[in-house]
Order: C-alpha cells, then structure tokens, then sequence
C-alpha cells in the first residue's frame, strides 16, 4: 500500500512538471523575480508568421535580452498590451512596430534597421533610444511623437540627416546622433526646437555645418568633435542665446579660419569659463578664395591672431586678399569691356534706324513718281487711246534705271 502511495506521488510529480514545462512554450515567465521593477526575459525565439497562443506577462516594463525575432509586428505587439516601457539588448530584432502607447523603447545591440512609426500622431512616447545598432536613417514619421523628449539614434549607420524631419517637436530636449556616418546635415527651412538643451553630433564625417537656419533658445551643450569640419558657417550668438558648453576639437579647421572663430567665442559672455585655442586646426587644410568671401575674411583678418606662426598667417591672409584685389579688378576690366560693347552696339543700332529711315523716304520718293507717270499718262495721250507699246517700254525702263540709282545710293 506504501508502495503504491509512492508510485502515484511520484506520476503526480511527472504529470504536474510536464504540464508546466508545456505551459512555458505559451506563456513567457520573467527570469527575475516577476515583482522587480522590470521584468527581464532572456533568449525568446520568434516567428512572427506563427505566433501560436503565445502570451507575455502582465508587466509594465520588459527588458528582452538575446532575442530572436525576424520582426517585432502589431500582433507580437498586441500580446504586450500592458507595456508600457520597452528594452531589447542584444540578440536580433530587424525590425520594431512603435505599439501606439508605449512610453519608452530602448533597443540596443540588436542589429535593428528599422523603427515602424504609425502615420498618426502619438502623444505617448517621451523616449526613443536605439542605439549600436543599423538604422541608415532617422525612422520616418518620428515628428507625429508629439511627446518626445529624448531621441538618441547614436553609434548607426546614418548618412544623410535633414533637421526638417524633427519639425513641430516641441518637447524635445536631447538629440544625440553621434559614432554614424553623417557626411551632409541640412536645414532647408527653419530648424526651430524650442526646447532643445542638448545636441551631439561627434564622431561623424561631416565637412561643414550652416547653422544660420537654427533657433534653439535653450540649448546649452553642443558638441560636434572629431568630424572633418573645416570651417563653421553662421555661428552666431543670438541664435544660441543659453549656449554653455560647446566642444568642436578633433576636426580639420583651416588655421586662419580657425583664429577669427575663436576669437570671437571668447567674446560670449556664457562660454566665459571656456578658452578656446586656435591652435586647434591643421594648416595643410586651406578653404578656397571663394569660401573665403563667403565667409566674410575681412571680419577674420581683424579679429586676433594668437598662433606661434602669426607673421606666416598674416602673410597668407595678405596673399588671398591681394588675389581678391586681383579678381576684383579683374572683374571691373570686364564690366568695362561690356560697357564699351553695348556703346558700339547702340551707335550701330543708330546708324541703322537712320538708314532705315533713309530707305523709307526712297519708297516714299517711288510711290510719287509713279503717282507721277500716271499723271503724265493721262494729259499726253488722249482719251480713249493707248500707250503705244514701244513708249510704255521705255517709260518702265526709265522707272526701273531711278530706283535702281536710288537704291545705290543707299547702299552706299
């Protein structure tokens, strides 16, 4: 009978682990304590085509740790109904539908390339980080996240960025979009973030920046080191009137751009605490004459220039403002040449009117030596008789033999 009672505690024990190892394959559990601010589930495998009766738990933050999923979909999404707040490290998840109501998403290290936003606006998500992973640019649609308050797309594959894109986000305070690749950042219209207080964009490959479309009245750190820039366009203190820290070392400024520009950040009174050196430049790097112009060399030759090398700096900035000189006066030989061009052209315009002028009166002349022989027609002969043909002959011959004297003379 003992027997017996052991034999069937030990089939219940077999039954009960079976069921619950079959009821793990449906309902993913949390490898920490499921009471833990975050519940933490690691290793899940997924087929979005085939989701069968999967659940997650009833939690409002879950971290998913060496996930593999070939696309995080709506329908994975609606298993999540109670997320609220969403990391995934590591593993690989391509592709990530935004849940409408989520407050947070943190991806990192999950060879993300996309981040699906729906087309309509959202005023949910305040945090959207997805970093050290493969996105080629910022995910479309992300101006309809009204809320959002910090963007961090740092260490991807980005390229190209157009600042319009986060146009209307109103209460965004922190872009970082350094380590990818930016070679070209444009604003074609205003870039207008009135709450902005941080902007990075290290590590990029960028050559140039224009800032004269930025107004950001609260920013107060900007850093855009080790890129390739080699001079600054339109920094101008009224459009970052809270600046406080701004880093640009580790670039390939031009050294007689590079001392103008410093000169004039240690004017701003908010960088005071700040010293910025032009030493910090590479003088085999040298801007066209014509970016020269554009930028204004005149305001750069006297602004200070503190280098070692000054006198050889002062000596280039003399050569290019000489070949300027040149250009410019190069530049009125030809304004006269034109001139001197459209006065010839005028006098000949001239002389043709009158010559034009001329032949209208010959034609005038014709018509009245015709009205002429008519007249002289009519009272030699009289009436009722003809022209004898030898006389018209004649009379046509003598008109053809005027005008072509006539029309001698004018070619003359």
């Amino acid at each position: 009978m003992e027997s017996s009672g052991r034999k069937f505690f030990h089939i219940t024990i077999g039954v009960l682990l079976a069921l619950s190892s079959l009821h793990l394959v449906f309902l993913q559990q949390c490898n920490n304590y499921y009471y833990s601010e975050q519940c933490s589930i690691h290793g899940l495998h997924l087929n979005s085509s085939d989701l069968g009766s999967l659940e997650f738990p009833v939690h409002a933050n879950i971290e998913l740790v060496n996930a593999m999923i070939d696309y995080f979909s709506p329908e994975v999404v609606q298993r999540m109904r109670w997320v609220s707040k969403l990391t995934i490290r590591q593993g690989r998840v391509s592709n990530i539908f935004l849940k409408d109501d989520l407050q947070e998403l943190i991806v990192t290290s999950s060879s993300t390339h996309d981040v699906i936003i729906g087309e309509t606006e959202t005023e949910e998500l305040k945090r959207l980080m997805i970093t050290r992973n493969k996105l080629e640019s910022i995910p479309k649609n992300v101006e309809k996240l009204k809320t959002l308050t910090v963007l961090d797309l740092s260490n991807n594959n980005i390229e190209v960025v157009d600042l319009d894109e986060l146009h209307g986000l109103k209460k965004l305070a922190t872009v970082d979009l350094s380590s990818n690749r930016i070679y070209y950042l444009t604003a074609v219209n205003s870039f207008a973030l009135p709450r902005l207080e941080t902007f990075k964009l290290d590590n990029n490959f960028l050559t140039e920046i224009d800032f004269d479309a930025w107004t950001t009245p609260r920013l107060t750190t900007l850093s855009i080191t080790s890129n390739s820039l080699k001079y600054i366009k339109d920094f101008k203190q009224e459009n970052f009137p809270s600046l406080q820290t701004y880093q640009d070392q580790n670039n390939l400024f031009d050294c007689r751009w590079r001392a103008g520009f410093t000169s004039m950040l240690n004017t701003w009174k908010q960088l005071e605490n700040y010293n910025f050196q032009a030493k910090d430049c590479h003088k085999s790097v040298q801007l066209s004459a014509a970016v020269y112009r554009m930028l204004n060399i005149s305001v750069i030759r006297n602004n200070t220039i503190d280098l070692d090398d000054k006198e050889q700096l002062q000596s280039q900035l003399t050569t290019m403002l000489d070949t300027e000189h040149k250009q410019s006066r190069h530049i009125e030989s030809l304004t006269k040449l034109v001139k001197e061009q459209t006065e010839q052209l005028e006098a000949v315009s001239t002389t043709l009117q009158a010559q034009q002028t001329t032949i209208d009166g010959l034609l005038s002349q014709i018509e009245e030596l015709q009205q002429l022989v008519v007249e002289i027609k009519q009272s030699a002969l009289p009436t009722g008789r003809t022209v004898p043909k030898g006389l018209r002959a004649k009379m046509t011959q003598e008109m053809e033999e005027v005008i072509r004297r006539n029309l001698v003379e004018v070619e003359d």
